[in-house]
Parts: C-alpha cells; sequence; structure tokens
C-alpha cells in the first residue's frame, strides 16, 4: 500500500449531484455510485491500481469496484461523497465488506501514509510495532493472501534482486543506465506492488553499488535521481 494523493473531486460530482444521487440512494437503494465517471476519475487517483493491496486493476478476475471507506450501510450520507471513495479490487472490497472504519479505523491511503503502520519481511506485510491500525488494517483485507498477493509479491521482488545481480556483475556503460532505469520504473508508483519492490531495491547492497558506479561513470543523471527518490519515498520498511 503506498499513500495516495487525493485528487480534485471530478465535476460530475457538484453539490447538487451529490445530493440527488445521496437522495437517491437513500430512498432506493440504487447504484448511484457506480458511474463511469466516477470510476474513471479513482482509477487516475490511484495510478490504475486497488488502493489497498496494489493489485492493477481492469484486467482478468481484478476488475474495479468503487469501494466506500466509511461503508454505504453505515454511513449513508457519504455514498457519494468524494473523500469517501477509493478504487478497489473485487477482493479487498469483499474482504472490507461492512467494517465500521468510523469506530475501528484501518488505514485510509488517501488520508494516511502507510509507511507509518506497515512495513515488509518476505513479501509479507506486518504492522509496526506501536500501530494497532497497521494490524487491523492487514486483518480486515486480508493483505497476506498467500496465493492472491504474497506469491505475487514475492515473483516481482524476485525478478528486482535477479536484475540487480546481473547488473552489478556486468559493465558499467549506458546500457546498464538504461536497465536501472527500467528497474526503477518497474518499482514506481504506477505499478503492482510498489511499496514492496521498492523496499527490495533499495535496501539491496547491489543497488547501492550499482547506483555509486554509474556515478563515478557520469551516467547517474536527472531522471534516474528523480526515479530513485520517488521510488524510496514509497518504499515500506524493513521489518
Amino acid at each position: 500500500m503506498i499513500k495516495l494523493n487525493r485528487t480534485p473531486c471530478p465535476a460530475y460530482l457538484s453539490d447538487d449531484k451529490v445530493k440527488q444521487l445521496t437522495e437517491e440512494f437513500i430512498n432506493t437503494g440504487a447504484s448511484v455510485w457506480n458511474k463511469d465517471k466516477i470510476k474513471e476519475a479513482l482509477l487516475k487517483l490511484s495510478n490504475y491500481k486497488c488502493a489497498y493491496c496494489e493489485t492493477e486493476l481492469q484486467i482478468e478476475d481484478s476488475y474495479m469496484e468503487v469501494e466506500h471507506f466509511h461503508p454505504k450501510s453505515l454511513y449513508k450520507s457519504e455514498v457519494v461523497c468524494w473523500d469517501n471513495l477509493l478504487p478497489s479490487c473485487k477482493k479487498c472490497n469483499g474482504n472490507k465488506g461492512n467494517h465500521d472504519t468510523g469506530k475501528e479505523p484501518i488505514i485510509n491511503p488517501s488520508k494516511d501514509e502507510p509507511k507509518e503502520h506497515l512495513c515488509v519481511e518476505a513479501a509479507r506485510l506486518y504492522p509496526k510495532s506501536n500501530s494497532d491500525m497497521g494490524r487491523l488494517t492487514i486483518d480486515a483485507l486480508n493483505l497476506n493472501d498467500k496465493e492472491r498477493l504474497i506469491d505475487s509479491r514475492f515473483n516481482l521482488c524476485n525478478l528486482v534482486k535477479e536484475t540487480l545481480e546481473c547488473l552489478y556483475h556486468g559493465s558499467v556503460d549506458y546500457k546498464a543506465r538504461n536497465e536501472i532505469k527500467g528497474l526503477l520504473s518497474a518499482c514506481s508508483a504506477g505499478k503492482a506492488f510498489s511499496a514492496t519492490t521498492s523496499n527490495v531495491l533499495h535496501n539491496d547492497p547491489y543497488y547501492s553499488d550499482i547506483k555509486q558506479k554509474l556515478k563515478d561513470n557520469n551516467l547517474w543523471d536527472e531522471e534516474l535521481e528523480e526515479l530513485d527518490i520517488n521510488t524510496k519515498k514509497i518504499a515500506l520498511d524493513p521489518r
């Protein structure tokens, strides 16, 4: 999970429209949130990933659902409140269900900084020692589902380590520069499981060595520096 910057409310959700849709939901129970204009805005908010588990959305078995951080069954007046909406995969939305986030808060990635509550080891998420919110988030969303999440995280993290090992033992040239750029891009916020892959990247000694060699050979440029900074920002701390 990474921090999401809440984008401006889409023009579709004007004050009058919000009032109309909220009244319609309260009176009829209609799926007033299931609108393409809302979904499109939410997908852009999260880089086309589930806001919770970071799986890519709009692919087989992982299509997007509009998730109500405060459940619509308990907080009906927030059914189309922009600040209450997140893009979610079907699994996370189903796991969270009607969990009362007002009484038992979990991480809201558009408001909270996940790094303050979560850490990672061997592709598993753990709560930081002082974070009940982190523990509850992992449990409520089942963020350590082995087949769906842990195995997928592990495979990507293993690919990061294999790539770094090859680069470490190879030549320091423009090809290596382009390959490290590709690796940094693969660990960036727009990619699946970026909080975990960026953790592996920035905590691997091979990466530090490759980075220094590129600098020594005047191959480390502003583009790489920006990618380095941005991926480090989203990397979960090691357990």
